[in-house]
């Protein structure tokens, strides 16, 4: 088997399944605050004017950080 193939691959178990969906449930309402602005968030625009603003991050990695949280949280 070569090295991607065991990097990729995953295992059947009931204990996965279940760390999984915690860990989904957990940083579900992160994302939600940064993108959708749940949950007492600013939403998008917020916290892009946030990273933008008072971080001064560059625009596109402000979006990057706000898409990988909501990715993770779905």
């Amino acid at each position: 088997m070569n090295i991607i193939q065991r990097v990729i691959q995953t295992k059947c178990s009931m204990a996965a399944l279940i760390a999984r969906l915690t860990l989904g449930l957990v940083m579900f309402p992160h994302g939600a605050q940064k993108a959708l602005g749940w949950y007492g968030g600013y939403g998008y625009t917020g916290t892009m004017g946030f990273f933008t603003g008072m971080m001064h991050i560059p625009a596109a990695l402000a979006f990057l950080a706000i898409m990988a949280a909501e990715s993770v949280a779905n």
